[in-house]
């Protein structure tokens, strides 16, 4: 009689577990079909309108459809791009975060042009984003998609698209979710949390540095301070996933800061539109400018359901929320004067953490507390703001993006220039300098100088050395071969990533591993019975 109770039960269960599955498969495909439909309609004015060369649209266009070449010619890792300022090439990722160039690449080598494999990223980007939103919130709300579907129509995110075109800042927006939900699991014990929030955070680091930085010190670390306050050992588990995502990324991470001296980026840290302390809204120059306007616009966007949800739900993720809009805004004195917050250059970078937080408040606060009129109309509002509003395009036109590749002078050897965005000085060494030149024993070369030059005569490697003027690459000697080879910086940034890796390898092998030996105890017990 046991036994075919036993056998009853456990037929019901297998029943009832037949159905949740399929249940299960038909909100998977729903779900998909929601974040895609969406995330393809957001795209829509962008991919059927002309091309976008405003803001870093145009940096964008120049630096993937070289990236997306020398990926294709069997270069695993393109850090030099060879064709910028007309030729002279450029260091531009042994200092650029490559993720969402990796992301992009793909679609060019598929045979779309450079702008269409643009904007099919920023679509991935979206669908990422909304995927990791769904991922965060899925056990905690009981609306996850609607949570994903509102992040992707966020003010900024929008924003960041069709107003910026900051690529790399928009994929690592994406990743801030993955980071949270990797780090939700390992304060809920889940196997493999400490691998995934490792694998997360490496990921956000390759992808925007000065987003990692500020989703760590307003987000994350926050999060880990309020959630696992109880728990030491906890919360250095989760500082060593983090570390270990640091680890991931020195790959990128140790040659942007080794070779930062061979590189013109004093300007980055001193011109005042560059500088936090401009982006206030005390300051009144700054609500001259067209850009801090639009990210007030946007604040406001966020602050309205942000404040009536502290107001009717007493949420700290909505008080949180204001916090984060109040410092993206420059609205507390000082802030951004700290020596490691100035370097963020742009206070409006904390936007993609306030959306993230908001969307979160929204989600876990009681359905009737919820402003969601204000909401849904200050998103649609901004939507429709946003991606109607005419952008200030560059100042050359597609066919010359393409020509000649000018670039930014950030990248450029160090010197005193002329400043321009793109670089014309460049422009003007490159048409002058079109084959190598040799005066006095010296060969200068027609590429700008950086440490990864290698340069054999007669089989023998010659030191090198920038050109006083125009800081080509030179050297003494004739008829010689030059060639890129990878620096010191490399070399041991490569091994700390190999290192990292294997050991998120084994880490995510171990719990595979145990579960395998708990099932085969199990079998031998029930042998043995």
């Amino acid at each position: 009689m046991g036994k075919l109770v036993s056998f009853e039960w456990t037929g019901t269960n297998r029943i009832e577990s037949g159905f949740s599955a399929k249940a299960g498969e038909q909100r998977a495909i729903l779900v998909i079909a929601a974040l895609v439909l969406t995330a393809a309609v957001i795209a829509l004015p962008a991919a059927l309108g002309p091309v976008r060369l405003n803001d870093s649209f145009w940096i964008d266009l120049v630096w993937l459809d070289q990236f997306a070449h020398e990926l294709g010619s069997g270069m695993i890792y393109p850090r030099w791009l060879p064709l910028s300022h007309d030729g002279l090439g450029s260091p531009v990722f042994y200092y650029y975060p490559p993720v969402a160039f990796y992301a992009a690449a793909p679609f060019a080598l598929m045979g779309l042009g450079t702008y269409s494999a643009l904007v099919a990223a920023f679509v991935s980007a979206t669908l990422l984003s909304g995927a990791g939103v769904y991922l965060w919130l899925k056990d905690q709300s009981r609306a996850p998609l609607v949570g994903a579907l509102l992040f992707m129509l966020a003010p900024y995110q929008l924003f960041n698209f069709y107003q910026r075109g900051a690529i790399a800042e928009f994929f690592a927006t994406a990743v801030l979710p993955f980071v949270l939900w990797g780090m939700k699991r390992m304060i809920d014990g889940k196997p493999r949390s400490f691998a995934l929030t490792a694998l997360a955070y490496g990921t956000l680091v390759m992808s925007h540095l000065p987003l990692a930085f500020l989703g760590s010190l307003f987000l994350f670390w926050p999060y880990a301070l309020v959630s696992a306050r109880a728990s030491r050992p906890l919360l250095l588990r989760i500082a060593g996933a983090l570390a270990l995502g640091v680890a991931l990324s020195a790959v990128y991470l140790v040659p942007a800061i080794a070779l930062e001296p061979y590189r013109s980026a004093a300007d980055l840290w001193t011109l005042p539109y560059l500088q936090p302390a401009s982006w206030s809204l005390w300051r009144a120059s700054a609500w001259s400018d067209q850009t801090f306007r639009a990210v007030f616009l946007v604040g406001a966007a966020l602050a309205i359901p942000a404040v009536g949800l502290v107001a009717r739900a007493r949420s700290p993720w909505a008080v949180w929320t204001v916090v984060c809009l109040a410092v993206s805004v420059g609205a507390i004195p000082l802030l951004w004067s700290l020596p490691v917050l100035r370097w963020v250059q742009f206070p409006f970078r904390l936007l993609p953490v306030a959306e993230l937080t908001l969307v979160t408040a929204l989600m876990l606060a009681p359905k009737q507390r919820v402003p969601w009129l204000i909401l849904w109309t200050s998103f649609l509002l901004m939507a429709a703001f946003i991606v109607a509003a005419k952008p200030e395009s560059a100042t050359f036109g597609d066919s010359v993006m393409r020509q000649y590749h000018p670039d930014v002078p950030e990248n450029l050897p160090p010197g005193k220039r002329p400043y321009s965005w793109p670089s014309r000085w460049a422009l003007k060494v490159a048409l002058a300098h079109r084959q190598p030149q040799f005066h006095g024993g010296v060969t200068i070369e027609p590429v700008f100088y950086f440490p990864a030059w290698e340069v054999r005569c007669a089989g023998r490697q010659v030191p090198t050395f920038p050109d006083s003027q125009t800081q080509l690459l030179s050297h003494e000697g004739r008829g010689c071969s030059r060639s890129l080879v990878r620096t010191g910086a490399e070399k041991i940034g490569a091994l700390i990533s190999f290192l990292a890796l294997l050991l998120l390898l084994s880490l995510w092998s171990s719990p595979s591993i145990l579960a395998r030996r708990r099932s085969h105890r199990r079998e031998s017990r029930l042998r043995s019975t």
